[in-house]
């Protein structure tokens, strides 16, 4: 037994170093679940976890629509068709929505509220760009070197960039020093900004989520469920500039200096008519991803919470939506 808390405090510590975003030195994904939950159970946060669950469940979740749209549903909803039940994945919270009806293909526990990491990022660029002017040129005043073993765009204060560079900042390379200073160009104040995010929240009806801050590191009262960000993730796609944030695989910020980007967000090249969305990583959220993609006409989406196989598990739940549902014609 000494041994085993021993190898949980040794992992604890690797972890610890990690948990700024996405690129921490070791991933919880490389974890066995009981490591996992070792390490959870053994980090002083002061906000509990979801249970996770060994196996999912499934028959007592039916089909339904989600009401409140926004967007509001352009379709009847999808009819199933070979009645086949949805893969088991190993995620916390787990949730398939199809775009144009809004309802629910499958879940589980996708109504309880968990730690989202990046995901929150989402919102972040939902209210900038809600904002408009996003040509406009950004004095920044974050320095990304104040947050070690973090996900960075990489800025320094004294850069200019426009919004629509830090938009890319924030969605490819997922930087949370770019949250920071979308945030502050947008209203203010980091926390007038988080205000404003909540309050698109508020707009959309998403009940079961609430955000401190706008990048996603761990902070008290921080959580999304997984249906609040699957529709968040719905509304999001519905504008144009957002899409573009969504779908691209790089960019080059030009401001006072230039900085090459990568999309970290791995299922966009690996799951044909893959469009989208966040990828997300802390030691506490685990690996989190709102995965979107197309099929003849047709986008649906995967939350997935604290899920280790998260690019794999989307791809098979996504292939799991097109295949056992027939769309209206």
């Amino acid at each position: 037994m000494r041994w085993y808390l021993a190898a949980a405090l040794t992992l604890l510590a690797l972890l610890v170093a990690g948990c700024g975003g996405e690129q921490g030195s070791v991933s919880a994904g490389n974890l066995q679940p009981d490591e996992r939950a070792a390490v959870k159970a053994a980090t002083p946060e002061a906000e509990p976890t979801a249970e996770q669950p060994a196996a999912m469940n499934l028959a007592d979740q039916p089909t339904e629509a989600v009401v409140e749209l926004h967007p509001p549903a352009w379709s009847e909803a999808p009819t199933v068709r070979l009645g086949e039940p949805a893969p088991v994945v190993e995620a916390a919270a787990v949730v398939v929505l199809d775009e144009a009806s809004g309802a629910v293909l499958h879940e589980h526990n996708a109504r309880t509220p968990l730690p989202p990491a990046s995901l929150t990022k989402i919102a972040t660029a939902v209210v900038a760009i809600e904002h408009g002017e996003l040509d406009r040129l950004v004095d920044i005043d974050v320095d990304g070197r104040d947050m070690p073993w973090s996900s960075l765009m990489g800025l320094r204060p004294g850069d200019r960039f426009t919004l629509h560079d830090l938009l890319y900042g924030l969605m490819l390379p997922s930087g949370n020093d770019a949250a920071l200073a979308i945030g502050r160009a947008v209203s203010g104040s980091d926390t007038a900004f988080v205000e404003e995010m909540n309050e698109l929240l508020a707009r959309l009806g998403l009940t079961t989520s609430r955000f401190a801050n706008p990048h996603g590191l761990g902070a008290p009262g921080h959580r999304a469920s997984a249906l609040d960000l699957a529709l968040l993730a719905r509304y999001a796609m519905s504008l144009d500039e957002f899409v573009e944030l969504s779908t691209a695989t790089s960019w080059t910020a030009n401001g006072n200096r230039e900085i090459e980007m990568r999309n970290r967000n791995g299922f966009l090249g690996s799951y044909e008519g893959a469009d989208g969305v966040k990828v997300g990583y802390t030691h506490r959220a685990g690996h989190t991803l709102v995965a979107s993609a197309g099929r003849d006409g047709n986008r649906v989406y995967v939350a997935l919470l604290d899920a280790p196989k998260s690019a794999a598990d989307a791809g098979k739940l996504l292939d799991w939506a097109f295949a056992n549902h027939a769309w209206p014609e």
